[in-house]
């Protein structure tokens, strides 16, 4: 943009000196002159005036520059939100996994500010809360209840877990497999070739049957059925809380951040024990990678998009630490148990 200054006018005592600046012919002169003619007719000018005209041979930048240039500045410049750690992570993907947590909506995957609530906004969440964890009951025995997850860019995706009828069914699909030698493929895995490949698929389905349908899918179906109506019976208890001491600022922290917890301990406890989630991620093991239990999954990145027992976790050093301890432990209580069990009613009487 090219700008033409024009002094309107210079004033002297005894009269009016009148100057125009023509610049290659400009179009406003004469109008300008004009005006000018007009303002000598004043004792006095009460300010010099500049008026200036675009010249449209000059070239003109782009508009959104300007807005690209503030919004470069400003991504230069903003501050750099700080990094969650490891207990952080855990516990956003504990409550994210079921209902309760009092931030989190599930159903529109997004969480609320935090701030106060009113008593009728409280209470309908626990009530909300605890419905949707018996239905996820139902839906554990039967396809399997949804969940929510962080995807790696920080959104809130939904999966599905696995219930127990539907690992029933896909016991029966691979025993099939199995017993047609690859003929029937439900899943739809590429048709083996040859004899060879054909019984390799077979005892591939065999394992999938009796491993993972049988002995971890139905026993998982059923320590989500039995999380779910801890978390239903907890959401119910946080109605107390919430109806008194709720009513107050304080007292409604408290309550959140107790039930939070609390939700997030009955998570971990079903993890860790004997089928649950946590407990095979540590016992998983790596025969081609020749890598034993617990080391596979401490090794592990904090993202695994390839085996489904990984895939919806972060799995921190945190996690992976928590994890093994609590399986570990719960091995070893559950090794007990069933000594107890099995020498308690071998002892031989005696006589009186």
């Amino acid at each position: 943009m090219k700008l033409q200054a024009i002094d309107q006018a210079s004033g002297k005592e005894g009269g009016q000196e009148i100057q125009v600046i023509r610049d290659n012919g400009a179009k406003f002169a004469p109008l300008l002159e004009q005006e000018l003619l007009l303002a000598a007719d004043k004792k006095a000018v009460d300010r010099p005036g500049f008026y200036f005209y675009l010249n449209r041979e000059a070239p003109s930048l782009p508009a959104k520059t300007s807005m690209q240039t503030a919004l470069s500045a400003y991504q230069a410049n903003a501050p750099t939100p700080k990094p969650l750690s490891g207990l952080q992570k855990y516990i956003d993907d504990q409550l994210l996994s079921n209902p309760g947590g009092d931030r989190y909506n599930l159903d529109a995957r997004e969480m609320k500010p935090a701030g106060s609530s009113s008593f009728a906004q409280r209470l309908s969440k626990d009530v909300a809360d605890a419905f949707g964890n018996v239905r996820n009951f139902f839906a554990d025995f039967f396809l399997g209840s949804k969940f929510c997850y962080r995807d790696e860019q920080g959104e809130i995706k939904e999966g599905r877990k696995r219930g127990v009828l539907a690992a029933v069914g896909d016991f029966f699909k691979d025993l099939g497999s199995f017993l047609s030698f690859g003929t029937w493929r439900p899943d739809g895995e590429a048709e083996p070739k040859g004899f060879r490949e054909r019984l390799k698929f077979s005892f591939l389905k065999l394992k999938e049957a009796v491993v993972d349908d049988l002995l971890k899918g139905v026993p998982a179906g059923v320590n989500h059925m039995a999380e779910d109506t801890l978390l239903a019976a907890w959401n119910v208890a946080e109605t107390v809380p919430d109806a008194t001491i709720g009513n107050f600022t304080s007292g409604e922290k408290m309550t959140s951040k107790v039930f939070d917890g609390g939700q997030v301990m009955i998570d971990y406890i079903t993890d860790v024990i004997p089928t649950g989630e946590g407990w095979q991620r540590v016992h998983a093991w790596s025969l081609k990678k020749w890598k034993p239990p617990i080391l596979h999954n401490i090794q592990k990145p904090e993202r695994d998009l390839e085996d489904s027992r990984w895939r919806f976790i972060r799995n921190t050093p945190f996690r992976k630490t928590i994890e093994t301890i609590g399986s570990l432990a719960a091995d070893v209580l559950t090794f007990g148990l069933f000594r107890w069990v099995t020498s308690s009613g071998s002892k031989p009487r005696q006589e009186p």
